[in-house]
């Protein structure tokens, strides 16, 4: 293999690389990342489910293209295509980055489920210095209402009234 050959198969495998491992990492992540979110507002938790995966394969991209083959000893394509040593450790390079930016993206993300989650959730406000203790609170009643005398007894709250409990003239 020529070392432009390896040059243009290396940039593709890396770049593609770098795509499925975020695919893969977002795919890893879908079942945890919904139950993560199930308590959210809708809107929200489709907007942070969507966003995974886009945000993942983006880093790994940007990652990828961080790497630049010229560098002072390599200033032209020539150069660079003439140095096979050069062309690994950049390769290397890019792999290294890719794996690197992902993991970051991930505690990035990370952090912003975090804090969507906290600003959902929001602390229950402490007791009020005024809010009664519960055992001065007073106990209610049930209110059943009044029997009928005439009637005979009162009829029981519990049972529904059926078809055949009625009465027809």
């Amino acid at each position: 293999m020529t070392n432009e050959t390896y040059l243009v198969v290396s940039y593709f495998a890396a770049a593609g690389g770098g795509a499925v491992l975020a695919g893969g990492t977002a795919l890893v992540l879908r079942g945890p990342l919904r139950e993560a979110v199930a308590n959210l507002l809708a809107p929200v938790a489709a907007l942070l489910r969507r966003a995974l995966p886009a945000w993942l394969v983006l880093v790994a991209l940007f990652a990828f293209l961080s790497v630049s083959y010229i560098d002072c000893e390599h200033p032209t394509y020539e150069s660079v295509v003439a140095d096979r040593a050069h062309l690994v450790a950049k390769s290397h390079e890019q792999v290294r980055s890719v794996l690197g930016l992902t993991a970051v993206g991930v505690l990035a993300y990370s952090l912003a489920l975090t804090v969507a989650l906290i600003l959902a959730h929001p602390r229950p406000p402490a007791p009020s210095p005024r809010s009664p203790r519960p055992d001065e609170l007073i106990p209610l009643e049930p209110i059943l209402p009044e029997p009928a005398a005439a009637n005979g007894p009162p009829p029981d709250p519990r049972k529904v009234p059926m078809l055949d409990d009625l009465e027809l003239p």
